[in-house]
């Protein structure tokens, strides 16, 4: 189940009770892989925005349903 382009944040995604944590956990850790492979990118010269904040709420989540 895919969290792109559903969730405006990982805060929006912990209220969704049609989601299992397990679903939920998954599809956290992949946008903080996503967010780190893109922070990486624009580190590297690419252009984009700083996403150290979204990066922060991602692992508050997962922390959350840890």
């Amino acid at each position: 189940m895919p969290y792109f382009g559903k969730y405006d944040s990982p805060d929006e995604l912990l209220r969704d009770d049609t989601v299992s944590r397990d679903e939920k956990i998954a599809m956290l850790e992949q946008w903080r892989d996503d967010k780190k492979d893109y922070m990486r990118a624009t580190d590297e010269g690419m252009e984009g925005e700083d996403r150290a904040e979204l990066l922060k709420k991602i692992k508050k989540a997962l922390a959350e349903l840890q």
